[in-house]
């Protein structure tokens, strides 16, 4: 039963992970920290699996939704 449910956790976490990198889709609900909270768990995970090109291309994504906030803090800066 234990292996069934570690299959069914790494499909979903590839699952997952395919959905942010490729087609780069969220849910409504989940903003700029939630996203960052999950991808940094799954950071974690992969580690664990030394299948460290899936860290660093979430790694990757982090860095651009940091980047993005920080060039709208500049703008808004600019603006006022």
């Amino acid at each position: 039963m234990e292996t069934s449910v570690e299959n069914y956790l790494d499909l979903t976490i590839d699952e997952v992970y395919d959905v942010i990198s490729n087609i780069n889709v969220w849910p409504a609900t989940f903003d700029r920290n939630k996203k960052i909270k999950l991808m940094n768990s799954m950071i974690k995970y992969f580690i664990d699996k030394e299948e460290y090109e899936k860290c660093q291309q979430l790694q990757n994504i982090i860095d651009e939704l940091d980047n993005n906030q920080q060039s709208s803090r500049r703008s808004r800066n600019i603006a006022n």
